[in-house]
């Protein structure tokens, strides 16, 4: 196990996985990390329940979990800076920001840390000939076609005449693939807008509640899990339940959502079975030095009226009936 530099165990944000064996501690011969992208953020637990699990079945694994507490391009990338000085046997990672986080992959590539892009990846061309090199491969939903799906599905209830995406900052890479796929579902003459509404309760209240009376038009808003309560309270508030509210992953909040009938419909990454394949990435390319030449996709799923209470029952049994409801403001 390769040591770990004096000041990083006093991350508030890492959660160190400590496994037993028949009373002992497990002899650990290869030490992953898994820089998460905001610590409060409910699909993280998601990873870190797959990563227990995958733990308890390979005793020679240690994954240690660190992360800002809400998301920020420049903290997430500082957490990349700090985990190479621990010098890992591999690296776990969404990349979140292409240019944030390209002087940290380069050091990585120098130091010989394999590297995992795991959850979204941002496809376009010219963003991945930066990345050339820098990793091993990805696992996760291509965010490109998450948009496209959410856009049809938007499109069997009617044509709207303008549709939002809403995201907390823009120029987050997956946020804005995201965006660019919904938009791009849409037929001609559909108008589309970006809105950036912050990470703040009532902010973001005030700038949706602004755009929809300004955009009177719109007919579809589609944004990440933090939005699902700040969007149906709003488009109660002003009485346009004709707004097709739509969302992202299988959390709690936005099955409710959807099982509540206030969200048309939500989309799964398959968030369970993405981090066992990145660590099965690490540790085959620490064994034999061996990897997939092409990206593992576990997604998207469309999730709505007729599948959310399927993906309820298995989400209820990784996180637990009353860490689900904790999670969920419906």
């Amino acid at each position: 196990m390769k040591a770990l530099k004096t000041g990083f165990l006093g991350l508030s944000a890492a959660i160190a996985a400590v496994l037993f064996s028949g009373g002992a501690f497990a002899e650990t011969k290869y030490t992953f990390y898994h820089i998460l992208w905001g610590m409060v953020d409910a699909n993280v637990q998601f990873h870190i329940k797959a990563g227990e699990a995958y733990m308890a079945s390979h005793p020679d694994v240690e994954i240690r979990y660190v992360g800002p507490e809400n998301y920020d391009p420049a903290e997430h990338a500082k957490f990349l800076d700090t985990v190479l000085n621990a010098d890992p046997d591999g690296i776990a990672m969404h990349i979140s920001s292409v240019d944030a986080l390209l002087p940290g992959l380069r050091a990585a590539q120098e130091k010989g840390i394999p590297f995992v892009s795991v959850t979204s990846h941002p496809p376009q061309p010219e963003e991945e000939a930066k990345l050339e090199g820098l990793y091993l491969t990805w696992v996760g939903a291509d965010e490109s076609i998450v948009g496209a799906v959410i856009g049809k599905r938007v499109l069997k209830e009617g044509t709207p005449d303008r549709v939002a995406y809403l995201m907390a900052h823009l120029g987050h890479a997956g946020q804005e693939q995201r965006a660019a796929g919904f938009f791009s579902a849409m037929p001609e003459g559909v108008a589309t807008d970006r809105v950036a509404i912050g990470e703040e309760p009532l902010k973001a209240k005030d700038i949706i509640r602004s755009y929809i009376v300004a955009n009177p038009d719109v007919g579809a808003l589609f944004a990440a899990t933090n939005a699902n309560k700040w969007m149906t309270d709003v488009v109660e508030e002003l009485g346009r339940e004709d707004i097709l509210v739509t969302t992202a992953d299988a959390s709690p909040s936005s099955l409710e959502c959807v099982l509540a009938g206030l969200c048309l419909a939500t989309f799964s990454q398959q968030l369970p079975i993405q981090a066992p394949y990145a660590y099965e990435v690490l540790y085959h390319y620490n064994q034999s030095q061996m990897w997939p030449v092409t990206p593992i996709a576990t997604g998207p799923m469309i999730v709505d009226a007729n599948n959310a209470q399927g993906f309820k029952d298995v989400v209820i049994s990784v996180l637990g009936e009353d860490a689900y409801y904790d999670l969920s403001p419906f």
